[in-house]
């Protein structure tokens, strides 16, 4: 069904925010100094999509927008669009080593702990840094590459604090790869972001033959909802 992520298809240019909160200040005598407030550090997507779209093909789009609006909770698939380079895993198992690898309760602070490893040689990659990963609703990104080793798991460094607690091991998510929970009844195939719209645009119909054109008024400006 048309959604969120069919407007990410059609952007035309991305803009992502994942930075801490840190603010600087700088002294009379030049001296930088620095403090951060601990937040859930939410990723910020900021997505302009192509104009000129045939509004004939696009109704049911505006339909589950119009649903959606800047108020209920939304879903956004990179691995089903032309970003999923944004996400594309870097490492050295196949989509089905890591759809059976499993995210293990040993997890916690920004140590992401994955177990039911394949048996591939020590030296290959479970993940290099910049790789997605994603525990429950939430993805985190790796800060260091991590090899398979010898041993029945392996602790992968990431970029946040672990927002959720599992209780029971989970099959992992890894980029592209891997079926997630239930996110608003459905499951995805890869990383995929829990939204809220910041900024929904309008949008204007330019008339043709027969149909319209839709064009925007401006970007989407999209929060990830963090319970």
């Amino acid at each position: 069904m048309a959604d969120i992520s069919t407007i990410l298809a059609m952007s035309e240019q991305i803009t992502i925010m994942d930075q801490r909160l840190v603010g600087q200040a700088i002294s009379r005598n030049q001296r930088i100094s620095t403090s951060e407030i601990v937040t859930v550090i939410p990723f910020q997507f900021t997505f302009k999509p192509n104009s000129y779209q045939l509004y004939s093909q696009n109704r049911s789009l505006l339909a589950n927008l119009r649903y959606y609006d800047k108020s209920l909770e939304q879903y956004l698939n990179f691995a089903s669009t032309g970003w999923v380079n944004y996400i594309a895993y870097q490492g050295d198992m196949t989509s089905v080593q890591i759809s059976a690898c499993q995210w293990e309760t040993a997890s916690a602070g920004k140590n992401l702990v994955l177990g039911s490893l394949p048996s591939i040689s020590s030296t290959s990659y479970i993940v290099k840094a910049g790789d997605f990963c994603q525990v429950d609703r939430y993805a985190y990104i790796a800060t260091a590459d991590v090899m398979r080793g010898s041993g029945t798991t392996v602790t992968i460094p990431v970029h946040r604090t672990l927002l959720t607690t599992l209780v029971s091991p989970e099959y992992a998510v890894i980029g592209q790869y891997g079926t997630t929970v239930a996110l608003g009844g459905n499951t995805y195939t890869g990383c995929t972001f829990p939204i809220i719209l910041q900024q929904y645009p309008t949008y204007n119909l330019i008339p043709m033959t027969n149909d319209s054109f839709i064009q925007w008024s401006g970007p989407f400006k999209a929060f990830e909802s963090v319970l």
